[in-house]
C-alpha cells in the first residue's frame, strides 16, 4: 500500500498543539490492471463524444455546402418581358461583342458582388407637367378657372411658374409627354445609372423644348400641332445621341399649350376671330370654285389662264398675239368639251345668231323690194307703211277700240276689258316669259359697266377678233 499523503503521518512541530489522530487512510494499489480498467470505463464516453463531434462536423459541412450552392444560385435571375440589361463581372460589362444585352428568360450568372445582372425597362414614358407650366392659385384646378382669376397685374413668378420664351419674345406654357425605348442597353448602362435614365430623358426633352420654343412665334406654337412636336423630338433626340445614351425617342406630344394666363382670354378671342376669318375665306374659295366649275367646267383653270394671257397681250399692245389667244380661247369654248354653263350660253348665242340672220334676211329682202317705191314717192310709201302698222296693231287679239262721244264738256269713262281680251293678254304674257326662261330673244351681249374700262384690257365679243373693245 502506498501512502497518498505522507504529511499526514509526520510528527508535528514542537510548538504546535497536538492534533487528533487520523481516523481513516485511503490507499490505491497501482498496477497495469487498474489503468486498463480506467480506460475501459472511459471508452463509452469518449466514443459518444467523438460521434457527436463527427456528426456536428458533417452537419457543418452540409450547411456550408448548402450555403455555397445558395450563394452560387443567387446569381440566377429571371429577365421579364419588356426588360433589358447587361451582365457585369466585378463592375465590368461582359459578353460577346454585339451580344452583351440579356434576353428575356432565366439568366445564370455569378452572384453579387462578384457578378450582377443590371436591368432596366426597355420601354418607358415620361411627362413634364411642371417645368413649363404655371402654378395655379389655391383652389384653382382648371386652366379656365386660373385664367379667370388672373389679371394683367399678376406677374409670372420665376422659380414657381414655368414658362418658355418664343421667337417673337412672348411667353408660353406647355406640358410634354414622351415615350422612349432603350435600343442599346450597353451604351445606356455604360453612361448612366439605371435610376438616372428617366431624369436624363426629362432633361433632354426640357432642353429641346426651350430650343423649339425659340424657333416658333407664340401664334405658331399654339396653332401649329405637328411642327413643334417634330422639332422637339428631333432636338431632344440629338441631345440624347450626343451623350451616347442608347435611347430612342418614340411618340413625343405637347398635349397642352397655352398663352400666359393674364392674356389667355384676350388671345383666345384673337385666335377665334382669326379662325373665323380662315373659315370664311375657305367658304368663299369653295363658292368661287363652285361658280367657276359651274361656268367653265372642271378645267376652268386653263380657260382662266387663256383669259389672263389675252389681257396681258392687250396690256403689252401686241394685238397679233392677243388675236391668237382669242382664237384659241374661242376654239376651246366652242369645242366639244363641256365647259359648264358657258357651253349653254354659247349654244344660245349661236341659235340667236341663226335666228337673227334669218330674220334680217327677210327684212333685207323686204327693204330691197320697197327701195324703188321709196325713191319714186317716199311720202306715199311712208304713209302706206304707217297704215299697215296701225292695221297690224288694231288687228291684234289684245287690242281694244274705244269711241268717245264728241261732247263739249269733260267726259268720264270707266273702261273694262272683255274676258276674251284679258285671257289673250294673259296668254301672251305667259308666252313671253317662257321665251325669256328658254333664253330666246332676251339674250343681251352688251358690255356691262364693270367690263368697260379705259386704256386697259377688256373683252371682245367678236369671234373673228376683228372688231370690239380693245381695237383702235
Amino acid at each position: 500500500m502506498t501512502d497518498l499523503n505522507p504529511q499526514l503521518n509526520a510528527t508535528p512541530p514542537a510548538d504546535e498543539a497536538p492534533r487528533r489522530g487520523a481516523s481513516a487512510q485511503y490507499t490505491v494499489s497501482s498496477g497495469t490492471g487498474a489503468e486498463a480498467a480506467m480506460r475501459q470505463a472511459m471508452d463509452p464516453a469518449n466514443q459518444s463524444l467523438g460521434e457527436a463531434l463527427r456528426l456536428s462536423y458533417r452537419v457543418l459541412q452540409v450547411a456550408i455546402l448548402a450555403l455555397v450552392v445558395v450563394f452560387l444560385f443567387s446569381g440566377f435571375q429571371t429577365v421579364q418581358e419588356g426588360q433589358t440589361g447587361v451582365k457585369t463581372f466585378f463592375g465590368r460589362i461582359v459578353g460577346a461583342p454585339g451580344d452583351e444585352q440579356v434576353s428575356p428568360g432565366l439568366q445564370p450568372f455569378w452572384p453579387y458582388p462578384v457578378g450582377e445582372i443590371v436591368l432596366l425597362p426597355q420601354k418607358d414614358a415620361v411627362e413634364l407637367n411642371g417645368e413649363f407650366w404655371p402654378r395655379f392659385k389655391q383652389g384653382m384646378t382648371t386652366v379656365d378657372q386660373a385664367a379667370a382669376a388672373t389679371t394683367p397685374e399678376d406677374p409670372i413668378r420665376p422659380g414657381l411658374d414655368g414658362s418658355l420664351i418664343t421667337a417673337d419674345g412672348d411667353l408660353a406654357h406647355v406640358r410634354i409627354a414622351a415615350e422612349y425605348t432603350v435600343e442599346d442597353a450597353v451604351r445606356t448602362l455604360d453612361q448612366f445609372q439605371p435610376d438616372a435614365l428617366r431624369e436624363i430623358v426629362r432633361h433632354a426633352l426640357a432642353r429641346g423644348m426651350v430650343q423649339t420654343a425659340a424657333q416658333f412665334t407664340l401664334q405658331e406654337l399654339l396653332e401649329n400641332r405637328d411642327g413643334p412636336e417634330q422639332a422637339l423630338r428631333q432636338r431632344a433626340q440629338a441631345t440624347l445621341d450626343s451623350m451616347k445614351s442608347g435611347v430612342k425617342l418614340g411618340v413625343v406630344t405637347i398635349p397642352e399649350k397655352i398663352a400666359p394666363l393674364a392674356i389667355r382670354n384676350t388671345f383666345s378671342r384673337v385666335q377665334e376671330a382669326r379662325e373665323n376669318g380662315k373659315l370664311a375665306l375657305e367658304q368663299a374659295q369653295q363658292e368661287a370654285n363652285g361658280t367657276l366649275v359651274g361656268m367653265a367646267g372642271a378645267d376652268y383653270a386653263q380657260i382662266l389662264d387663256l383669259v389672263q394671257r389675252y389681257e396681258t397681250e392687250l396690256t403689252r399692245g401686241d394685238l397679233a398675239a392677243a388675236d391668237a389667244v382669242m382664237q384659241e380661247l374661242g376654239t376651246r369654248l366652242e369645242g366639244a368639251t363641256n365647259v359648264g354653263q358657258t357651253s349653254a350660253i354659247i349654244a344660245r348665242a349661236q341659235a340667236y345668231r341663226t335666228s337673227v340672220r334669218a330674220t334680217l334676211g327677210k327684212e333685207v329682202g323686204r327693204l330691197n323690194g320697197l327701195a324703188p317705191s321709196f325713191r319714186e314717192n317716199p311720202q306715199q310709201l311712208v304713209r302706206k307703211l304707217w297704215l299697215d302698222a296701225v292695221r297690224q296693231v288694231l288687228s291684234s287679239p289684245t287690242a281694244e277700240m274705244l269711241a268717245a262721244p264728241d261732247a263739249g264738256g269733260p267726259v268720264r269713262i270707266n273702261i273694262e276689258s272683255s274676258n276674251e281680251v284679258m285671257q289673250a293678254r294673259r296668254q301672251s304674257e305667259v308666252q313671253r316669259r317662257k321665251m325669256e326662261a328658254m333664253g330666246g330673244n332676251s339674250v343681251n351681249f352688251q358690255l356691262g359697266s364693270r367690263q368697260i374700262t379705259i386704256d386697259e384690257p377688256g373683252r371682245r365679243l367678236d369671234r373673228s377678233a376683228q372688231k370690239g373693245f380693245g381695237r383702235d
